[in-house]
């Protein structure tokens, strides 16, 4: 080979390697050029995560009240591990991928608005302490973002982090299918000291035709089951990796998040996962489209002899859409729109304060848009949509300049996920659940990295095309 073969064969594998020769370690650069040893923004996340899923979501610091679970601490932790490294010089934030970063921007600008305008009006001390318990929240929320999409810049480490997401939640679905044949809610005997317990969200049986509607570690069923949603495309994902090896290690996790979703009995979770998978399935070559298919068909079968009695209740309850006297959960949805609509009246633009809509005081509105225009007026609801635009658009955009299947399915995946919270937030006020609301930003924040680091690589491609000599395009092959 000639040199100039060589030195394009070099570059080649540089490009096509620059995301894998990080997979077991991140390393960060000062401005000064030194390399930096120390914590890993993708370690923290893991940490965050962990915190996240496993710990319940009723557990919280009783001081810090609503804002008080374990993983949204620790994200305040991590926003300012990212501020202190940044001002030093030990991490230099990502450029590109902006959508997403400037989406939240517009996000908490509204929320500000809000609180503004909360503070204006004759607002009682519980709505004052709870708009308060907002802006830590959406601080923890932006924050998420930040880290995520401005420290992470390498494939590899986005693709572990939402691999070891699908891992957690696959061991959450095992502990909701588990309660739901035990009918045992685990989390009643799981006691961390330092933790009291969050009477506002804590877990209760809810049972549906005699039915245990698990909620695992989530705080209710259907942020159960649109969580196990927003992760099924990512374990599909996963699971046709070429790269990754052994039946088992690839499908359990599709099999238990997926067979985790119906037994919720939540129409929400099971209207989020056929969203994703609408946008996900398509994508596919026909033979794994008709094969998946086909499973899935055939999986309703055991089913039927696996959770006796599951299928006859899903289906009545889809029935009950038809009608509203024929479904309990529908009469009330509509009829919380004429209750609230007097709200949204009085403020239409500002809103009433972003967390001030109490559910205890106020009740659930069942609808995060309607929840979001009432404490954010038209502002906040318009800043949301386009906040969840903005992660679907950076799936998308990301997945049209990725080089390879793994990176184009990835993509997808966060095209569907994304997509799947964005159509359940409309059944139930999702950004009151902390695991949705955790998970939702998390997975935000990838978004934003994936669409920078993707622009990234097909920047660099370009450049070696552009420069290249025949030779070195020769060397490369």
């Amino acid at each position: 080979m000639s040199e100039h073969g060589a030195i394009g064969a070099g570059r080649g594998l540089a490009l096509r390697g620059s995301a894998r020769d990080s997979a077991t370690t991140t390393h960060f650069w000062s401005r000064t050029g030194q390399r930096i040893t120390g914590l890993d923004p993708k370690t923290l996340i893991t940490a965050y995560l962990f915190l996240l899923m496993f710990i319940p979501s009723a557990l919280i610091f009783a001081p810090l009240g609503g804002a008080g679970t374990p993983a949204l601490a620790l994200s305040l932790l991590i926003l300012l591990w990212y501020t202190i490294s940044w001002i030093s010089g030990s991490i230099v934030p990502a450029s590109s991928g902006r959508p997403v970063r400037v989406a939240m921007c517009l996000f908490v600008v509204t929320i500000l608005i809000s609180f503004v305008a909360a503070m204006t009006r004759n607002i009682t001390s519980v709505e004052a302490l709870s708009a308060d318990r907002g802006l830590i929240i959406a601080t923890a929320w932006a924050g998420l973002i930040i880290v995520i999409s401005q420290s992470i810049k390498r494939f590899d480490d986005i693709y572990i982090l939402i691999r070891r997401a699908v891992i957690f939640g696959t061991i959450v679905a095992a502990i909701g299918i588990f309660e739901s044949y035990s009918d045992i809610n685990v989390t009643r005997y799981l006691q961390i000291p330092g933790l009291s317990v969050n009477a506002a969200v804590s877990a209760t049986d809810v049972y549906r035709n005699g039915l245990l509607r698990p909620s695992s570690t989530a705080s209710q069923p259907i942020e159960f089951s649109v969580v196990m949603a927003m992760l099924l495309p990512f374990a599909l994902q996963q699971a046709l990796d070429s790269g990754r090896k052994g039946s088992l290690r690839k499908w359990a996790p599709v099999a238990l998040i997926g067979f985790a979703i119906p037994m919720s009995v939540s129409r929400s979770g099971i209207v989020a996962a056929a969203i994703a998978l609408l946008l996900f399935v398509p994508t596919w070559r026909p033979r794994q489209r008709w094969t998946f298919l086909a499973i899935c068909a055939a999986s309703l079968l055991p089913l039927h002899f696996v959770a006796p009695g599951l299928i006859g209740t899903l289906t009545s309850y889809f029935q009950g859409l038809r009608g509203s006297a024929g479904s309990t959960s529908v009469v009330t949805r509509t009829s919380d729109y004429s209750r609230d609509w007097p709200y949204v009246v009085q403020r239409p633009v500002t809103g009433r304060g972003f967390g001030t809509f109490i559910p205890q005081v106020y009740g659930f509105t069942d609808n995060a848009y309607l929840h979001e225009l009432i404490e954010g007026g038209a502002l906040g609801l318009a800043a949301l949509l386009v906040l969840y635009l903005a992660g679907v658009h950076s799936g998308a955009a990301g997945r049209r300049m990725a080089g390879d299947e793994r990176r184009r399915g990835f993509g997808q995946a966060l095209v569907g996920s994304v997509a799947a919270a964005a159509v359940a937030s409309a059944t139930f006020d999702s950004l009151d659940f902390p695991m949705f609301a955790g998970l939702m930003f998390l997975i935000l924040g990838v978004a934003g990295a994936y669409s920078g680091i993707m622009t990234g690589e097909n920047r660099e491609t370009l450049q070696f095309s552009a420069t290249a000599t025949p030779q070195d395009r020769l060397g490369d092959e």
